[in-house]
């Protein structure tokens, strides 16, 4: 491939992974969610709030380039995508920082609820939402994980460590539905009855809360697991208890255990009628993990940017948005062109994202 070929097709590249957000939080959905927020500017900026809720998000799309690089590519991707652009000056580094400051995270917590809130109501539409079910409850999955912070004061009072943890819920076809962040992120979000919970976790404290909510869970249990034998059932699993380390009588879980060769399950399904092993084993190898956030972003160990707890929820909020917009658009057989042709429009009317 000659050079010339190679700078076309990466331009291409760029302009269809801007195209690919635009697509999925358009102008309309980016300003309500400010308004929202509150943080829509009072005066005339060459950095108004619009264009950095794009930028905060184009900064998961080439998280190798610095700010000036990341505006370029923004720049020339939405004017690919039709969204009309103001004259555009040149903003330093520092002009950037404090409008990222000025934006806050909850911009991108409400599009992320935004458009969860879309991609689930899609799917019952169109009747995805069938195989997210399992005789009769709905099946997620709760999987943890973290991400490095620069090891800032603000940022190691917020969260105990380098490091803040996440817990994600997510539909079988990776569709996120609710995540936690920071401190408290062990809690489970968005758990409800008629629900099956598929998680890489079983600790009492978190199957407490879910078995309260009315959901049922279902997981690996660690190895040497103080999980007693008590009862044994037809289909070779035992009926056991989970029990807390301060309280082993009075608040303990009554679990089912499954031994199998790729080691044992724990469930609140007790009946195996009701959830056969086999079932049960297939669904728990088939769950979503928290990795597969940054295999479809192809991003790999990351520490965020932000030397601030506010600067790091944007940019996590921000992952959020990015994985949403850009999943249904992984794995797919089309080219790149023909990506770029269903995602460019032939308009936008008057969508102005602003002036640089």
């Amino acid at each position: 491939m000659t050079r010339a070929a190679r700078a076309a097709r990466d331009r291409l590249s760029d302009r269809v992974a801007i195209g690919m957000l635009v697509e999925a939080f358009p102008p309309a959905a980016v300003d309500a969610a400010i308004d929202a927020a509150g943080v829509r500017e009072q005066r005339s900026r060459s950095l108004p709030a619009r264009t950095m809720v794009y930028f905060t998000l184009a900064l998961w799309l080439f998280g190798g380039a610095g700010y000036d690089a990341v505006l370029a590519r923004l720049t020339a991707g939405l004017r690919w995508a039709g969204v009309p652009l103001g004259k555009r000056a040149a903003p330093s580094t520092g002009s950037i920082t404090k409008a990222r400051k000025r934006l806050g995270p909850e911009v991108m917590r409400g599009l992320f609820h935004g458009r969860a809130d879309a991609d689930r109501a899609d799917e019952e539409r169109s009747g995805r939402a069938a195989g997210q079910r399992w005789r009769g409850l709905r099946v997620r999955s709760l999987s943890d994980g973290a991400v490095a912070v620069a090891d800032t004061p603000a940022n190691l009072a917020a969260f105990g460590g380098a490091a803040v943890g996440l817990a994600v819920l997510a539909s079988p076809g990776g569709v996120l539905v609710d995540v936690g962040v920071g401190p408290g992120a062990a809690d489970p979000p968005g758990l409800d009855p008629a629900t099956l919970v598929l998680t890489d976790r079983v600790e009492h404290g978190l199957w407490r809360a879910a078995a309260d909510a009315g959901a049922h869970l279902l997981g690996a249990a660690p190895p040497g697991a103080p999980l007693p034998r008590l009862r044994p059932l037809p289909d070779g699993s035992h009926l056991s208890r989970l029990v807390p380390e301060d309280d082993p009588i009075g608040s303990s879980l009554p679990v089912r255990v499954l031994d199998g060769p790729e080691g044992a399950l724990v469930t609140t399904l007790l009946e195996p009628e009701r959830a056969p092993a086999a079932e049960l084993a297939d669904l728990q190898r088939g769950r979503w993990r928290f990795e597969s956030l940054f295999d479809t972003l192809e991003a790999g160990p990351v520490v965020l940017r932000s030397q601030d707890p506010d600067g790091v929820a944007q940019e996590l909020w921000a992952m959020f948005c990015v994985y949403q917009a850009v999943r249904p658009w992984r794995g797919g057989a089309a080219t790149l062109a023909e990506v770029a042709q269903q995602l460019r429009p032939t308009a936008r009317g008057g969508d102005a994202v602003g002036t640089f």
